[in-house]
């Protein structure tokens, strides 16, 4: 089964949960039909918004000097992929991030890559063909749109959740009111630490909810880039990948932002640069076996 069905088949299934979570909560097929819709919408096409919302220039409109050099790599790594999996990319877009000095790059679904300009400057032509290598793997596997769909999945729980608990504080202030608890000092303490519990124990599921998410997308995540890894090393860039991977590794930590946190979530690089150096002397010694 190919790497393009079995992403397929993740979406798929991510977003028939989504139905049958909506469709059970209004049991209308109609809502439940257009939220599904909206959010296979965003799936599908989410990595426009990013793309816009990061300054990213298409290849195409750069200067010459530099669209050429994206050719030239697009061209090579079209040719690598087709002889190794039969799969043509020659529809594969490229955006540089004119803003970004860091050396990063992106997948967002819909062969859509971007590379920072740190990324454009510092790497050589076959080093940028490595980081382009692995940003496909991500393209085929639909990765991106796999990480979009499991973000609206949790959107909606924490926007259930804060809904049910929105109507679960009225209920309890429309049964004080009733009971006219407010003509003494008591009853607004315990009206005031009745709507606290309530509050804090949806608060405390919201948190567990985005603590689990990010548990999960970690996993998710960490198994993307080995993958994504292993296949740039198959093209015959594990060298390269390695070699950029080493020159990406800072000492800076920071929290993820959102567009981050979908689409950069990574593992540890010296992880990453352990596994690529592991498999090119599992590759090596292949060879001289052979």
């Amino acid at each position: 089964m190919s790497a393009r069905i079995i992403g397929i088949i993740k979406v798929a299934l991510v977003l028939s949960i989504d139905y049958a979570a909506i469709y059970s909560i209004f049991e209308d097929p109609g809502i439940a039909t257009i939220a599904v819709g909206i959010i296979g919408l965003f799936v599908l096409f989410g990595g426009y918004f990013a793309l816009l919302k990061e300054g990213a220039v298409s290849s195409k409109k750069l200067p010459s000097y530099q669209s050429a050099r994206f050719d030239n790599a697009k061209a090579q790594l079209a040719a690598d992929v087709k002889a190794k999996s039969g799969i043509d990319i020659n529809g594969l877009k490229v955006f540089l991030v004119p803003g970004d000095s860091d050396m990063n790059a992106t997948a967002y679904g819909f062969n859509c890559v971007s590379v920072t300009r740190g990324t454009f400057e510092n790497a050589d032509p076959i080093t940028l063909n490595a980081v382009l290598a692995h940003e496909v793997s991500h393209i085929l596997n639909l990765d991106p749109e796999f990480n979009r769909a499991v973000f609206c999945s949790v959107t909606l729980v924490v926007a259930a959740l804060s809904a049910v608990s929105f109507v679960a504080m009225a209920i309890v202030f429309l049964i004080f009111l009733f009971l006219n608890c407010f003509r003494s000092f008591l009853g607004v303490l315990v009206f005031r630490g009745t709507t606290n519990l309530v509050s804090g124990l949806f608060g405390l599921l919201q948190r567990a909810v985005v603590i689990i998410y990010r548990t999960l997308l970690s996993l998710v995540s960490r198994h993307a880039e080995y993958r994504s890894d292993m296949y740039a090393h198959s093209l015959g860039y594990g060298l390269q990948l390695a070699h950029f991977l080493s020159m990406t590794e800072s000492s800076v930590q920071r929290p993820l932002t959102i567009s981050e946190a979908i689409y950069n979530s990574h593992p540890p690089t010296p992880k990453r640069i352990a596994r690529l150096e592991q498999k090119m002397l599992e590759s090596s010694h292949t060879d001289i076996a052979s």
